[in-house]
Formats: C-alpha cells, structure tokens, sequence
C-alpha cells in the first residue's frame, strides 16, 4: 500500500486498509520511504510511521516514527505512558530500499524494530486497540508531497 501525504497536510491519503479492525498488539511490514521524506526544514517533532494506539494516542501507545537529517531518515521508538511521551532513536536509513519492521506490546513493554536494529521501552496499552498510519508531523505540515511504502 502506497501513502500518499501532500505538501500542506498532515495526513496520508485513505486506503480501504483503514476500514478493517484492528485487535491484536503487533503490527510487522516491510517499508520504503521515497526520496521527498528527505526534504529538512524547520519541522518540529516526529512523523509517525505506524503503530498501536488507544482512541486517545497521547495516553498510552507505541510508534515507529521518523523524521530527516536531510541524508538519511532517522527511525524511532516513540511511546506514550499516562499521557507522558518518551522516545529512542533506533537507527538511520536511506530512502529507496526496503526495511522490515514490527512494533509489539507485550507484558508492559514495547517492542520495536527496524532492519536490524531494536528497542523495548515499558508502557501500556488500553482495551480499546486502533493502528497507526502515516501521519506528518505534529504542529508542521509535509513541506512537499512524500510516500511511503507499507506492506
């Protein structure tokens, strides 16, 4: 599935995906970032990738989410825990190549990889269990139009 987030937007195009619920507590792909999510500017925060959340995501949920240097695409581990965000940079890299991934919630932690890379941070996770797609930014919007490729 290709996501599309235009310049001036933060969130990426509907895709029929976002219709079927979602109630397990791992989510794992492979994803591809095309050379537009390179563009650097002043943009604040992180750009969520994906993740679990509850319907209030600034509560208690765990992302994979990213942002640029301008070379390369900085991946994180980026948790809510009562309403408190902590964040761990897993690892940097390029835009055009496939990279696996899983986020997972188990026994009070967060599991997430990336590549070859991995993090765990504690956490919690609600009842009520929704996905996380593509979203730019928190306050800025995408400076250009960028997709990222998750299957």
């Amino acid at each position: 599935m290709i996501y599309t987030i235009k310049k001036g937007r933060h969130f990426a195009n509907f895709t029929i995906n976002r219709l079927f619920p979602f109630v397990g507590s791992k989510i794992t792909g492979s994803v591809m970032f095309d050379e537009n999510c390179l563009v650097k500017g002043d943009i604040s925060g992180w750009n969520k990738l994906t993740g679990i959340g509850n319907i209030d995501n600034h509560e208690n949920s765990g992302r994979l989410v990213w942002r640029s240097d301008g070379k390369h695409i900085i991946i994180a581990g980026y948790v809510y825990i009562n309403g408190v965000r902590n964040e761990k940079v897993i690892t940097q890299v390029s835009v055009d190549n496939w990279y696996t991934f899983k986020v997972e919630y188990m026994s009070g932690y967060w599991n997430f990889e990336f590549g070859n890379r991995y993090t765990a941070m504690s956490g919690k996770l609600g009842c009520v269990k929704l996905r996380q797609y593509p979203y730019f930014g928190g306050q800025s919007t995408a400076p250009v139009t960028m997709k990222i490729a998750i299957v």
